[in-house]
């Protein structure tokens, strides 16, 4: 049996950031085909007289979509480049969703889109994660244009590093303006030392970032799928900290809440129940709750697992142990009568290592 649970939460990056990408690629290609569906009944409504009159517009927009989805294709193949030197092709290629199996216009157009976020996705996870492991390695690895041919200087090279990753903060730029300045010797040493500090440094909290954002989007994801109604949970989550409830519709006045703690990267579960204000009563179906989510709770365990999350359990209470926190009912979200959503994709295996 057990009351509130408290769990420290730890990602593999790269198969958790890979994890959410699919899990974001796949939501896009699922809205789209029910637009696109929406779209094909709609037009089929329309005047045929109107319709024969678009035809050549339609037929140029095809064309054009052709070449989107070609480009598109060919964006995401260059990605397993660089995937390849990173040692995770089949984790990248698994993001990839399945093209439509019609001809329907809008279907296409929903893919390609999905596409073309899901390369610029990956692209950023794969360069950050480059950058992070050497700054020879990310220059060969980059099949992208740099900045210009010429010879560099030290400081050049090691910001060429980041030169993909965003804004270049202050603290690394002047840093970099001193060891240009700097006449070879021990200062200068000094200097390249703590440029390379503080570039592994902002490299390293990017992905931090990257990883705490797609923590969010692999839990909410993972409960959905395995049926719970889920308030909807912001990318910051696991960034700024905060409070999201989860239940399933058969619960009644129950739900869990989940309280994450980014400061100690920990995340506390327990049952709630939504009362009427001033209402203090207890019930016997207390602990029955309690028990239900308890023996439920292995299963979030595996789903975010294989997605490249990990919750190690550091405090288990027994049931009963602490009362069932009790909510004023207005200050909860309210759900919909309605079943959680489907599973959208299935979960990436976790990177083998």
């Amino acid at each position: 049996m057990s009351g509130p649970i408290t769990v420290v939460i730890t990602a593999n990056p790269i198969a958790a950031l890979l994890s959410a990408a699919a899990i974001r690629a796949a939501q896009a290609v699922y809205e789209g085909y029910a637009n696109a569906a929406v779209l094909q009944q709609q037009h089929q409504q329309q005047n045929d007289t109107r319709a024969a009159t678009q035809s050549a517009a339609q037929q140029q927009g095809r064309a054009a979509l052709g070449e989107a989805a070609h480009a598109a294709q060919v964006s995401f193949e260059q990605l397993l480049g660089l995937a390849e030197r990173l040692g995770v092709t089949e984790q990248v290629r698994a993001t990839r969703p399945a093209p439509p199996q019609t001809g329907n216009a809008d279907a296409l157009a929903a893919y390609v889109q999905a596409l073309q976020s899901l390369s610029a996705d990956l692209r950023a996870i794969l360069l950050t994660e480059s950058a992070r492991q050497s700054d020879q390695f990310a220059e060969q690895a980059v099949h992208l244009p740099v900045p210009d041919a010429a010879p560099r200087t030290l400081a050049q090279r090691l910001l060429l590093r980041i030169h993909e990753l965003g804004v270049i903060p202050e603290s690394i730029q002047s840093v970099a303006r001193e060891l240009e300045a700097a006449l070879p010797g021990d200062r200068a040493e000094l200097l390249a030392t703590e440029l390379r500090s503080r570039i592994q440094a902002h490299i390293e909290a990017l992905q931090q970032q990257q990883v705490q954002q797609a923590t969010a989007t692999i839990v909410e994801r993972s409960l959905k799928d395995l049926g719970y109604q889920v308030e909807e949970v912001s990318s910051t989550l696991f960034v700024e900290g905060g409070v999201v409830h989860f239940r399933r519709q058969s619960w009644g006045k129950y739900m869990v809440r989940m309280r994450v703690n980014p400061q100690s990267g920990s995340v506390n579960f327990n049952v709630v129940r939504a009362v009427m204000e001033g209402q203090n009563e207890r019930s016997v179906l207390d602990h029955l709750a309690e028990d239900r989510w308890c023996a439920e709770f292995p299963a979030l365990l595996k789903a975010l697992e294989v997605r490249g999350v990990h919750l190690d359990v550091t405090r288990r209470l027994a049931a009963g142990e602490l009362p069932v926190q009790l909510v004023d009912a207005d200050k909860l979200p309210r759900f919909a009568d309605e079943d959680a959503s489907a599973p959208l994709s299935q979960p990436l295996q976790r990177e083998r290592k």
